[in-house]
């Protein structure tokens, strides 16, 4: 097998492939004219409506709501949970920007909680964290990477805290056997370009709990009696009443367009989430053979599709990864680091519009030398290879 002399970027950049089923399908949408969710009479008509029925389905919950985006669920699941302004909201420190924003854009304030070595949530400042007034905790599993749900839920239930998790990057991936996503009393999930299922944009809130759910309709743009076109109206038509003239609207709803690109990659999630195993423990071997190269730990209770690789330069100091970083993108990969890159939106002391910069020293210390690039399915062997060689060589430059 000829050896990749040079790479394309844009390899690593694109999202996972759209089947023919869901280009023929929004392009049939688009001809007919149907592009907002409520056009059609009957739930069963509209795309926005089947796809919230097949993915409760998938999910084993109860309701399913699709909405424009990840950050939108995550918004209502907040709200219906009830966090509001005020209300102290605990989030990992290991996570995408927009997750702490959606607490601030409530008016709620983050508690950052810190992360250990191998970028889960650290159990011990998990409790620590906790206060009395302290109600919610939105659980991010950032890059796949499962905490320890049994330890969580736990604690949670002690302390009567409701578990809202953002499983933008947890679909696909389970905890002793348990889909994630189907533990807290709420989970967001996201079909953004980087994610298992690609539709640019988009994102759907799921939970078994009917008041969470009537208000979450309302609250994404149901207005007047447009929530009679929901799959689930007659079993929350009390709640519906009981709220729809009470909530705001952020309108936040699906297109039928976008629903129909997500549709037909439901059943490819298990076949996409395969192939990222296959390729992360493939190029992982690779990267084995450097003593420098620390890979996080496994835990035999969680079940990852890794579509991005994270692994520690041990005893590499500010320069040196700077200096890596260079020799690496100059090669194509777009790699980034957590500590070396000033302007990495998935670092608290980048969250300046949380206010004071959480005292966090514990993350800090475990991201400083971590770097971290995505793995689509598409990428092959030959990419696999060249991502190892050049890494490899890097190191081998700088150290």
């Amino acid at each position: 097998m000829e050896r990749i002399q040079k790479i394309n970027p844009e390899d690593f950049l694109r999202g996972e492939p759209v089947p023919s089923e869901g280009i023929r399908r929004a392009t049939a949408i688009m001809k007919s004219g149907p592009l907002f969710r409520y056009s059609h009479s009957k739930p069963q008509d509209s795309e926005v409506s089947l796809l919230e029925r097949d993915f409760a389905r998938l999910m084993g919950t109860n309701f399913a709501l699709a909405v424009n985006s990840c950050s939108s669920a995550i918004v209502l699941a907040l709200r219906t949970v009830g966090a509001g302004i005020g209300t102290k909201v605990l989030v990992p420190s290991f996570t995408f920007t927009a997750v702490p924003s959606a607490i601030v854009n409530i008016g709620a304030i983050p508690l950052v909680v810190e992360c250990n070595s191998d970028y889960r949530v650290d159990i011990d400042d998990l409790e620590k964290k906790i206060t009395p007034d302290t109600k919610v905790f939105l659980l991010s599993h950032m890059r796949g990477n499962t905490s320890d749900m049994d330890a969580i839920m736990d604690i949670c239930a002690k302390h009567g805290i409701a578990i809202v998790e953002d499983a933008a990057h947890g679909l696909g991936c389970k905890w002793n056997r348990k889909l994630v996503g189907s533990f807290g009393k709420a989970a967001c999930f996201s079909f953004q370009s980087n994610k298992i299922i690609n539709a640019g944009e988009g994102g759907m809130l799921t939970t078994d709990d009917p008041k969470i759910m009537a208000q979450a309709v309302i609250l994404s743009g149901a207005y007047e009696r447009l929530h009679e076109k929901h799959f689930w109206s007659r079993e929350l038509e009390g709640f519906f009443v009981q709220y729809r003239k009470l909530l705001p609207l952020y309108n936040m709803r699906m297109t039928e367009y976008a629903a129909a690109l997500i549709r037909p990659q439901l059943p490819l999630i298990e076949k996409r989430a395969r192939i990222f195993r296959e390729n992360y423990a493939y190029l992982t071997s690779k990267l084995a053979v450097s003593q420098t190269i620390q890979l996080p730990f496994q835990d035999k209770r969680e079940l990852r599709a890794p579509d991005s690789i994270q692994f520690r330069l041990k005893g590499f100091a500010r320069d040196q990864m700077r200096r890596f970083m260079e020799i690496v993108r100059a090669n194509g990969l777009p790699l980034s680091a957590f500590g070396a890159d000033k302007d990495n939106a998935r670092v608290p002391w980048n969250w300046q519009y949380i206010g004071n910069a959480p005292d966090v020293p514990m993350t800090k210390a475990n991201l400083a030398n971590v770097c971290d690039m995505r793995l689509p399915s598409t990428l092959t062997k030959r990419h696999l290879d060249f991502v190892a060689e050049t890494i490899l060589d890097a190191i081998n430059k700088v150290r």
